[in-house]
């Protein structure tokens, strides 16, 4: 078969591949905060897929031809290499080169010290690759050189374990580097796309200031714990005098305010609850969603928040030192709410009456 042709059943094959794994990572992959604790059990999920792919590969090539045999052996290995780039866990990089090597000795029953070495190589390569040029698109020549150098071994390996000609594996080596390099191009593109489509949903569902999630985030959440949890609790909180430390010292300065309020309150949460959201649900106004715990816990929660923001300690550029105080309205859920935008009005509600009272404190709705 010509290099041309070659070129182009590789690519299309490639690329089918590719666009499929793209498939099926946005079934399963639903993680845009990037909180995922153990992201390799679902990359282990494509490390089958890509199993897969590659068992019909070899398998078709003990089929074929004698002379398109070496195609799909090139195929498998341009897979391998492409697979690479579309995971993030180490283990999820070492699998694909493992098991492209393991089939090889299995479908082909060829065994081939040399092709070890081959896999030793490339794995030290693709980690350090991993460790130091991460993402694959900001670094294209490091990325098509380490290709070239472990499409290189691997055809030097596999010209050793065939018996092959030089011309034929020569000419197998170009089409790799063709492939691959199409690829990579391919994969830049989708990788972009991605990128965009996620950033899109995050200024969707946070506060782009403040990193807190939003009024829409807050909508959906508020609407699912209140059809999944029988307690359900939120904390509506007022920055006390945000318009005058806007007036006095600048707007910067104020979301310089927001900023570390937001950050200092997500740092409580984190270490304190499991569970407890915070949203930006307007200029200086934050809610905290949270859920199956009693109204003890919640106004617990609201105290050490309290407690935690009057030990906040911001400067400004000039070196002026501003000290921030919010109220805060709490309520819980009763038998008679039927949707849960009534439990963030009685909060809000309670807000008001914390800011009338004196601000820097907190007032509780009654036990319904």
């Amino acid at each position: 078969m010509g290099m041309i042709a070659a070129t182009f059943l590789l690519s299309f094959l490639t690329i089918g591949f590719i666009g499929s794994l793209q498939q099926l990572m946005h079934i399963l992959d639903h993680d845009i905060e990037g909180k995922n604790p153990s992201p390799w059990r679902t990359e282990l999920v494509y490390t089958l897929y890509f199993a897969a792919v590659t068992t019909f590969v070899f398998v078709m090539s003990m089929h074929a031809a004698s002379t398109d045999q070496l195609l799909w052996i090139n195929g498998a290995l341009v897979l391998m290499m492409s697979y690479t780039d579309a995971v993030k866990t180490r283990l999820n990089i070492i699998l694909p080169l493992m098991l492209t090597v393991g089939l090889f000795f299995l479908i082909t029953q060829t065994f081939s010290y040399w092709l070890i070495l081959t896999l030793t190589i490339g794995i030290l390569l693709l980690l350090i690759e991993r460790q130091w040029f991460f993402p694959f698109d900001k670094h294209p020549l490091v990325i098509l050189s380490v290709k070239a150098v472990v499409g290189a071994i691997s055809w030097a390996g596999l010209k050793a374990a065939l018996n092959l000609k030089t011309q034929q594996s020569i000419m197998m080596y170009v089409v790799y580097l063709l492939v691959t390099a199409l690829v990579y191009w391919f994969m830049v593109l989708l990788r972009r796309e991605h990128i965009t489509n996620i950033d899109t949903a995050r200024s969707l569902l946070y506060d782009n200031l403040t990193n807190a999630h939003s009024w829409l985030s807050f909508k959906r959440d508020a609407d699912d714990y209140f059809d999944n949890y029988h307690e359900l609790s939120m904390i509506a909180m007022d920055i006390d005098n945000f318009k005058q430390i806007n007036d006095t010292y600048g707007h910067l300065v104020g979301n310089t305010v927001l900023v570390q309020f937001t950050k200092r309150l997500r740092e409580i949460l984190a270490q304190q609850t499991s569970g407890a959201k915070l949203y930006r649900t307007g200029g200086e106004e934050f809610t905290i969603l949270y859920p199956g715990v009693t109204r003890e816990a919640v106004k617990q929660t609201a105290e050490k928040l309290q407690k935690a923001v009057r030990h906040l300690l911001i400067e400004t550029e000039t070196g002026e030192q501003i000290r921030v105080t919010v109220s805060m309205g709490v309520d819980c859920r009763r038998g008679s709410d039927k949707k849960a935008i009534e439990i963030f009005n009685r909060a809000d509600r309670c807000l008001y009456i914390s800011k009338r009272n004196g601000k820097n404190q907190i007032s509780i709705g009654e036990d319904g």
